[in-house]
């Protein structure tokens, strides 16, 4: 903010002001939050002594790892040819740029030493750790908000004939994604160490949460960012999130390991919770794999732009029936954790939440394909628009509605929490594809699909509004001339 508003060029003093608040905010969070999961060692029966001295040591020596690791992480933005160990010291002392990921790996390194040399259980010790690894960050992305790095691509949006030009507000989104894992985190970690039959079955999980969540929300954090791209269109953090989906679900098939199929199913809320975290990093990925191939490196045509001929826009449907293997995943996903799907095919309850949703999916159709009083080209380009509208709306709303939606729920979210995920969710492809404001809408929209699904206890209502407002929103770009 700091940094957008000028105010550091203008006023020296207000950069040194935002570098003290930055690095201020970061060492208060450190320490802190380590603390407290010092205090978690100790509730878990660790002697009190051993674990203040553990604390002791480990505090310092993660505040200086994770400053150079930060800064060391900076080599790896040049090319492999350049890297050398003297290049890498060079880095670590003087580099001014500094990374998540590269600030959380050495810490954590010396933790399982520490933990190796202390004899306390090394998962226990990382699940305490990641526990509180997300408020650390959202502390520190608060510190970035205030000063200004980290910030995103500029958003332009048109708002009643005027244009609103800001820097996308990133850290921000991280502030709120790292609060609600959070969240998740520390429910898990509640049910994990109830009891020691299951502290000694599930310690690692909140390691393993920790790795699978964040992530995928950095991943799509970085489409909105300008770093640069250092190996197919991907950016630094997007290989080692990568990376770390891999060791979190490593991890989840090793705790996995530990147990028989029938200890398993009597684990319910763990099932649930990890049954909904799964569907919903695979979501996310989906949406960003959708992207990466259509838009970053361009190796699939994006099937819903302008065409130049009726072959092209038929074979527009070719392109996108690879999406249609989302949905079934979904629904396998569901049918796998013995989810209900066949009642939300019923439609027996009838709420006039229908008919608003109706007039708002016509009404926006209308106002694309008509109102705008725009040269549309002839029937003959009709057909491959409803048979994509026909595809494309029942897979979103299994997705979205039936999918998402309904394991939020059976992990004991409350059906509003439930409805604003499934909606940040679904709004995500469209905020990629086609900025700002398109993203609200469809937010908005999203949450309007979720409570008429909700209301009438069923999702057709939802693919018939959502299959009238894909008549504008994919048949625009294909009917213009």
């Amino acid at each position: 903010m700091i940094k957008y508003l000028e105010l550091a060029s203008n006023y020296p003093f207000a950069h040194t002001l935002g570098e003290i608040y930055y690095y201020g905010i970061s060492f208060f969070a450190v320490v802190f939050f380590l603390f407290l999961a010092a205090r978690k060692l100790i509730a878990l029966g660790y002697p009190k002594n051993r674990v203040m001295l553990f604390a002791a040591v480990f505090i310092p020596a993660t505040c200086l790892l994770g400053y150079l690791g930060s800064r060391a992480a900076t080599m790896f933005y040049r090319p492999f040819h350049e890297w050398s160990i003297p290049f890498l010291i060079e880095n670590m002392l003087h580099s001014s740029t500094h990374t998540f990921h590269g600030a959380l790996i050495l810490p954590v390194i010396f933790l399982i030493v520490l933990c190796r040399i202390f004899k306390f259980r090394v998962f226990e010790g990382l699940d305490a750790f990641f526990l509180y690894v997300p408020l650390v960050h959202a502390l520190g992305r608060s510190a970035c908000l205030v000063v200004g790095c980290c910030w995103g691509a500029p958003v332009r949006m048109y708002v009643f004939n005027s244009v609103i030009g800001f820097p996308n507000p990133v850290p921000l989104y991280a502030i709120v994604v790292n609060v609600a894992i959070f969240f998740f985190l520390r429910r898990v970690y509640t049910r994990v160490y109830a009891a020691p039959t299951l502290r000694k079955r599930y310690s690692g999980t909140v390691l393993a949460g920790y790795l699978l969540l964040y992530p995928p929300a950095r991943i799509i954090f970085e489409v909105f960012r300008m770093e640069p791209r250092i190996y197919e269109g991907l950016t630094q953090a997007q290989i080692v999130m990568g990376l770390f989906m891999i060791v979190g679900a490593a991890l989840l098939l090793v705790i996995r390991s530990r147990f028989s199929k029938q200890e398993a199913r009597a684990e319910a809320e763990l099932t649930n919770l990890f049954s909904m975290a799964t569907l919903l990093v695979l979501l996310v990925i989906a949406n960003f794999m959708i992207i990466y191939f259509t838009r970053m490196i361009r190796v699939w045509p994006w099937p819903i732009r302008p065409v130049d001929s009726l072959a092209e826009a038929h074979s527009r449907v070719l392109y996108y029936m690879p999406m249609m293997l989302i949905p079934a995943f979904c629904l396998w996903w569901l049918r796998r954790f013995k989810e209900p799907i066949l009642q939300w095919f019923n439609w027996e309850k009838f709420s006039y939440t229908f008919l608003i949703g109706l007039a708002l999916s016509a009404y926006y159709s209308i106002k694309l394909l008509v109102l705008q009083d725009v040269d549309l080209r002839g029937p003959a380009f009709w057909p491959p628009v409803l048979i994509m509208s026909i595809m494309n709306a029942p897979a979103e709303e299994i997705m979205y509605r039936l999918g998402l939606y309904n394991l939020l729920k059976r992990a004991s979210y409350s059906k509003f929490a439930a409805n604003i995920v499934q909606a940040v969710v679904f709004s995500l492809l469209h905020f990629m594809i086609a900025g700002a404001v398109f993203g609200i809408f469809a937010f908005i929209y999203g949450v309007v699909m979720g409570v008429i699904t909700e209301r009438n206890k069923s999702i057709i209502p939802a693919i018939i509004c959502h299959f009238i407002i894909d008549w504008g929103t994919i048949g625009m770009p294909i009917l213009r001339h």
